[in-house]
């Protein structure tokens, strides 16, 4: 029994040190968001600079599986309603916390981890953020146009997150388990399998 809690200490350090090191990404996100689009105006056209904190969001939902993946999400919803355009502080609390909670009642399933459903998770989650994040911005300014390079934004935003999944998550995830640290899915699956 001595044992075991040194190793339960450094599961929950371990543990701990991933979500850090998300909110780390997230961060440089949302500052990428701030910085690309005044840089290169093609990008705020395209939505890539705003794309990528939602990616981040649905990569985190997949690979921690628990309370820790909406409490991120919330966080960088938090960091995003305080970049100078947005004038709503909670909206995208609201919206990524609503989606990274629904991701994660559906990340214990073992299909969920496969790349078809991976790549369902990006497009619908992309598309639903920008989607919720236009609805709640007409709601609150009370009126209900839907000009043509909003659908266009949205949707360019959600392929170009379908295109840079695969990569993303590569990244991503390369260095947390190069030190080590596996998803708790792959601890799971491995002890069932016993």
């Amino acid at each position: 029994m001595r044992g075991q809690q040194p190793a339960a200490t450094l599961g929950s350090v371990v543990r701990f040190l991933i979500v850090v090191y998300l909110l780390a990404i997230g961060a440089g996100a949302v500052l990428a968001q701030m910085i690309l689009p005044e840089i290169f105006p093609i990008l705020n056209i395209v939505g890539l600079g705003s794309a990528l904190v939602p990616l981040i969001v649905i990569y985190a939902s997949l690979e921690l599986g628990d309370e820790r993946a909406p409490v991120l999400a919330a966080i960088l919803g938090f960091f995003l309603d305080l970049i100078p355009p947005s004038q709503h502080l909670g909206t995208s609390v609201l919206i990524l916390f609503s989606l990274s909670a629904l991701i994660v009642t559906q990340a214990s399933k073992p299909e969920s981890h496969t790349w078809p459903f991976r790549l369902i998770f990006v497009l619908v989650g992309t598309f639903a953020f920008f989607l919720m994040s236009y609805i709640l911005n007409l709601a609150e300014t009370a009126r209900w146009y839907w000009p043509l390079s909003v659908w266009s934004k949205i949707t360019f935003a959600s392929l170009l997150n379908l295109v840079l999944c695969p990569i993303f998550f590569f990244l991503v995830g390369l260095p947390p388990r190069f030190c080590g640290w596996k998803p708790d899915y792959e601890t799971q699956e491995r002890y069932y399998d016993r």
